[in-house]
């Protein structure tokens, strides 16, 4: 395995498309030459910070060395770090505001209509991840709380929809395809009912890019969110990385080769079926699982089946597995991991799709690159502390590396890094990493016919038959739907950072016009041990001791989760100005949850003025299964009162006048 840093470089020949302007730009108030001197620039900059022991102590910094946090960050718009600039940019988006009128007051009720998005768009599918709302219904929420210029802020901003949806609310047709009018001079109007109960249509916003500062703990969820909101030239960004896999292909496609069964015409391969093997606990043979427990015409799993060298009745829960030992040589060390054995082979021939169980041309091509030793670097961390990062250990598979077949890795690592120029090729291909290029891969049967499922939603888990996908066929299809999604034709507005130090949340006090989140709720989701597997291959991974869910093996409970909660909402309380709202994405049908998340609002000082429904369309397998299934979202409307309101209220909150000053205080609201 070759040094992480410089292995790929002089590889191939690099033609790296324009993300931005290729002239002079300004930045900050400087200018520079170009977007590369901007960006040496404050790299230089982002580097001396990194080297203030200080800096590094700032809670939920992330884990990572100074190298792996510049590679990954475009400072100053993203870094994979807390952001030093982050007061610099709200400062002079605030003095490019338009001039308000004379006399003007901000006033919103609360949104209080539900909301129907789904989830079946280009932008939303692009990249996967463990949660995340449609961008069209968020800028419903933005459009009716802010205007144009206005700076949005998402503390838990996932995949950076919250900043798609802000730059969106500039873009007539999206408005407009909301189901919105939008006049000549940029007033948006809405359907409503008079007083007769007519259909009228009546202005409440404005067309217009809003600022949007995103935040996330992840530097994975940052990573995903700064290329969804980056200005990108596609037709480059498509030349260059066809140009880099036909590279790559050169090196790698002897890997997917395969005999057609005439013996002799070569074919390529699209998948390889493996199989979980056991022992027979009556004669000792080896068991097939997929060939013996399997029925392909009816798509069923038998429960009990039969040996096939001695016909006991088997089931999987009387049989051992099988286990094959080797040498490790990334971890350098003997593991013992549960057998595998390829049982299916899906591939092209003369253009046409064939199938056939593999032979020994196939078993000695895997046997081949078994032996070999890949000349390119990889992460090989054991996986961390986690019930989903460690349940596979009872079956050998404790590190990255072992997520995936030798061959699929072999390529992986080759394409990430030809891509190490290419920021967006890279971004395409974490979209492949955990969900349809591991052996977290599953296989459903449906009609007599193999479904390439995917790997189960929000879960680690590795089952008993998996997919071995042709990388190159995943990333091409993968950099299509970018293209298609139009990612990178947005401008950069968005800063994505991954915490906040209290030293610029005194600096951010009253400077945020709009706040939406959809934050962890509970026990749902473990977010860091989910995004293991990415951040081990961008190489800054999550500090979770500031993480806001339940999770044993982090010891986190309900209390733990309320404590966290609470200081993510005070922090976001003291950054929204006064009389502004925060809106509150809820999905979790435990009272316990629901209980700690309404304290956390009044004890950071927010008052909720509307509760209404979000449906994001189809959920995923947990959400429509689990006993804590949510079939739509819950969104909390709360603001953050002004005019001494707290203050008064803990004088007088025994007294009659003190009562009456609320409901006047709240009434101002709705």
């Amino acid at each position: 395995m070759s040094d992480k840093y410089g292995q790929q470089q002089t590889m191939f020949e690099t033609e790296g498309p324009a993300t931005r302007d290729s002239g002079p730009v300004t930045c900050l108030g400087m200018t520079f030459q170009n977007d590369e001197a901007r960006r040496a620039h404050f790299t230089e900059e982002l580097r001396k910070k990194l080297q203030d022991p200080e800096f590094r102590k700032i809670e939920g910094f992330p884990i990572g060395s100074d190298e792996d946090i510049l590679n990954l960050s475009d400072p100053p718009y993203y870094t994979a770090c807390p952001n030093p600039w982050i007061a610099d940019f709200i400062a002079e988006w605030e003095a490019q505001k338009p001039e308000k009128p004379e006399g003007y007051q901000y006033h919103r009720e609360p949104f209080a209509a539900d909301v129907s998005e789904g989830k079946n768009h280009p932008i939303y599918n692009a990249h996967s991840y463990h949660t995340k709302v449609p961008h069209r219904a968020i800028m419903r929420y933005i459009l009716h709380y802010t205007e144009p210029g206005d700076i949005v802020f998402d503390g838990f901003c996932g995949t950076g929809m919250t900043g798609v949806a802000a730059q969106m609310c500039g873009d007539r047709e999206v408005v407009m395809s909301l189901g919105y009018q939008v006049k000549p001079d940029g007033t948006i109007l809405q359907e409503e009912m008079d007083e007769d109960g007519k259909k009228v249509w009546r202005p409440f916003s404005k067309l217009g890019v809003r600022r949007a500062v995103l935040n996330d703990l992840s530097p994975a969820a940052t990573f995903i969110a700064y290329n969804y909101n980056t200005p990108v030239d596609v037709v480059a960004f498509q030349k260059e990385a066809a140009r880099i896999l036909k590279e790559v292909e050169k090196e790698c496609g002897w890997m997917y080769e395969t005999l057609h069964t005439d013996g002799k015409t070569k074919g390529k391969i699209n998948y390889t079926i493996w199989s979980d093997v056991f022992i027979c606990s009556e004669c000792g043979g080896e068991v097939v699982f997929w060939e013996v427990a399997v029925d392909k015409k009816e798509g069923k799993v038998f429960e009990k089946f039969k040996c096939p060298h001695c016909s006991a009745t088997l089931t999987k829960r009387t049989m051992e597995r099988a286990w094959i030992t080797k040498y490790d040589h990334s971890i350098k060390d003997t593991v013992r991991q549960a057998k595998q054995f390829p049982v299916l082979i899906n591939y092209v021939v003369n253009g046409k799709r064939a199938e056939k169980k593999p032979d020994d041309h196939d078993l000695d091509l895997i046997e081949k690159i078994d032996k070999n030793n890949i000349p390119h670097w990889f992460p090989s961390h054991r996986m961390m502390e986690g019930k989903e990062t460690r349940r596979n250990d009872p079956i050998g598979i404790t590190h990255v590396h072992h997520f995936y077949t030798k061959r699929n890795l072999w390529v992986i690592s080759s394409i990430w890094n030809s891509f190490n120029h290419l920021q967006q090729g890279r971004l395409a291909l974490t979209s492949i990493l955990i969900k349809t290029a591991s052996k977290l891969h599953n296989v459903g049967l449906k009609n007599g016919k193999i479904n390439l499922a995917g790997a189960l939603p929000n879960a680690l888990y590795i089952p008993a038959s998996i997919a071995e996908r042709n990388i190159f066929e995943l990333i091409k299809g993968k950099i299509e739907d970018f293209t298609r999604a139009n990612i990178g034709t947005i401008q950069p507005n968005p800063v994505e950072i991954s915490s906040l130090t209290s030293n610029e949340k005194k600096k951010l006090s009253s400077s945020i016009d709009y706040v939406f989140v959809d934050p962890p709720f509970g026990s749902n989701l473990n977010y860091s041990e989910l995004s293991f597997l990415w951040e081990a291959w961008l190489g800054v991974v999550t500090n979770n001791t500031q993480e806001a869910i339940e999770n044993s093996s982090q010891q986190k409970g309900l209390n733990e989760y309320r404590i966290l909660m609470t200081a993510a909402f005070e922090n976001l309380y003291i950054m929204l100005k006064p009389g502004r709202w925060m809106t509150v994405e809820f999905s979790n049908t435990s009272a316990a949850v629901w209980n700690c998340i309404q304290t956390a609002l009044s004890d950071a000082g927010f008052v909720v003025a509307n509760v209404a429904a979000l449906n994001k369309g189809q959920g995923t397998f947990m959400s429509q299964t689990t006993s804590t299934a949510v079939k739509q979202d819950l969104v909390i409307s709360a603001y953050k009162p002004n005019g001494g309101f707290e203050e008064r209220f803990q004088k007088e909150a025994q007294t009659e006048e003190g009562v009456w000053d609320f409901v006047r205080t709240h009434l101002k609201y709705l």
